[in-house]
């Protein structure tokens, strides 16, 4: 009896010896942690085939995969299919499925799911803001504007486990597409139960990604709780056991919330940077955020493109950008250097393409007050960001335009939430406002400004440049350079778009942490590998 004492002593001694240990290093295996993250608002729906608001955007990448996936190179991947072939002509994908795929409730997802969701995207019924990005496929945009059945939609299936595209033109982001929102799969019995309601609520969410929606891990405007899929068939298994993701206003330091641990990782300012170095964060940039002055084309004055031209021409660019954020670059093109076209850099092919000042910017005025009927030009307001370097170089322009017209500029500064929102509804005159590019195309940054685009920030509605951008996307590359260079000349000569600067969007996580992919064009964060080492 008094061996098996000591033997069972021994034993608590040596339990007791590994817990202290392992107090000693990582108290939490990564398959086992929680990664925390903030999303300004609410997601609107979290139904891939009509999201389009970056909150719902970065949650269906986490949650739904595509055929593919994107690396963090910004690569296409095998996602769900591990396979596929192109023909020579590009007009033919073949995918071959995953073997084994399942939904997140253990149903087995197969091809006819993949042919279901982008039918639903393309359908008129559904409304989709994004069913344009598909009209490569053949039929796509006469199904989706109700000039053909859905029947003859060039996506097929044979068997189970392969999907066939047939294409109207060549796409050369057609890959990459196929990462997107309205490519992801859809079981049509489980979306027909909702009734109306799916993805609306958590248990009207069915996910095929590397996470799921946790039941009862939706409280609206609170948070969102995702939780690793353990269905999830692909090369790779997801690391974290999960991601929480709190809903509201970024917190005003987010430098702070990351340092106090309430987050693992967020977007900080470029003004913030320096900071984040010093607290050894791990910083990751992207040069896809073009600052610029636009007009609202839709204002009684400012419609006039005499006017506009007179304004932009009457300005020293030395002089009201000696005044930029810092970590950010002047320029004169609109089109950002990171653009590519056919795998080569857009700019390196087209050039530099700016503003032409024009000789006599007073004639031109004169010329375009009399076109409107008004003899001079006053109380106008600047719209800009509340940043303090923002409104420095906006007083310069203020300065500039005051004392050339004679007239009244003045500024308002606001956040830039309510900045974007002002925008989108069209409520400013001029603005000093932000092109966040959402796709590394020369295509993706001239599609901002067609009448359709809720990012179109000078309320520009021209019939002709929405048709110009619609031949460019049928098009084959080596036919699209001309029209884009005319596309981009055309924004600056009318005085749609000024650009001033490129300003790089930084994300910064915990010293700790890493594994997580930031992806540029859309402020999409990719959770899949990341990992943190906790003490």
């Amino acid at each position: 009896m008094k061996s098996l004492k000591k033997f069972l002593c021994l034993i608590l001694v040596l339990c007791l010896g590994l817990s202290v240990c392992a107090c000693d290093g990582d108290t939490e295996l990564p398959e086992e942690q929680i990664i925390y993250y903030n999303v300004d608002f609410e997601p609107v729906t979290l139904d891939p085939q009509i999201a389009n608001d970056s909150s719902s955007k970065l949650i269906i990448m986490n949650t739904f995969e595509g055929l593919v996936r994107i690396d963090g190179n910004n690569d296409p991947i095998p996602g769900a299919a591990d396979s596929w072939e192109i023909s020579k002509d590009k007009l033919m994908y073949t995918f071959h499925l995953r073997d084994g795929l399942k939904w997140s409730d253990g149903s087995k997802l197969t091809a006819d799911d993949f042919l279901y969701g982008i039918q639903r995207a393309l359908t008129p019924q559904t409304s989709s803001p994004t069913a344009s990005t598909l009209y490569s496929i053949k039929n796509a945009e006469k199904i989706n504007t109700g000039k053909a059945d859905i029947s003859s939609l060039g996506v097929f299936v044979r068997n189970s486990d392969t999907v066939i595209f047939q294409l109207e033109y060549p796409d050369s982001d057609f890959l990459q597409l196929l990462a997107t929102a309205p490519a992801m799969p859809c079981k049509k019995s489980f979306f027909e139960k909702t009734a109306g309601q799916y993805g609306r609520e958590d248990d009207k969410i069915l996910c095929n990604g590397a996470f799921y929606v946790r039941e009862d891990g939706w409280e609206h405007d609170r948070y969102i709780y995702l939780r690793r899929n353990e269905e999830y068939v692909g090369s790779d298994n997801p690391v974290p056991a999960g991601v929480n993701i709190t809903i509201g206003e970024t917190p005003n330091d987010v430098c702070k919330a990351i340092s106090d641990g309430t987050i693992d990782c967020g977007e900080i300012t470029s003004a913030d940077t320096d900071r984040a170095e010093k607290l050894g964060f791990n910083l990751t940039g992207f040069g896809d955020t073009v600052w610029g002055i636009s007009f609202n084309s839709a204002d009684e004055l400012l419609k006039d493109e005499d006017i506009r031209k007179s304004l932009l021409s009457s300005l020293d660019r030395d002089y009201i950008l000696k005044d930029i954020p810092d970590n950010c670059m002047a320029t004169e093109n609109i089109i950002p250097d990171s653009a590519q076209l056919d795998g080569k850099k857009y700019r390196e092919i087209a050039g530099n393409i700016s503003f032409v000042p024009a000789e006599f910017p007073d004639k031109l005025l004169t010329k375009g007050l009399k076109n409107s009927g008004a003899e001079n030009i006053t109380n106008i307001t600047i719209l800009c960001s509340d940043d303090e370097k923002t409104q420095l170089f906006v007083n310069n322009i203020i300065e500039t335009w005051n004392k050339f017209t004679g007239g009244y500029f003045n500024k308002k500064p606001v956040p830039i939430s309510e900045l974007k929102d002002r925008i989108e509804y069209g409520n400013y005159e001029v603005v000093v406002a932000p092109l966040t590019i959402q796709g590394n195309t020369p295509l993706s940054t001239l599609e901002l400004f067609e009448s359709t685009s809720k990012y179109n920030t000078a309320a520009l509605e021209n019939s002709e440049y929405d048709e110009r951008i619609e031949e460019i996307r049928k098009n084959q590359v080596s036919e699209e350079v001309e029209r884009i260079i005319e596309a981009e000349q055309y924004l600056l000569d009318s005085g749609i778009f000024y650009p001033l600067y490129i300003e790089n969007r930084y994300y910064a996580s915990a010293g700790n942490v890493n594994g997580i992919i930031f992806h540029p064009f859309g402020a999409e964060v990719d959770f899949f590998h990341a990992t943190k080492t906790v003490e």
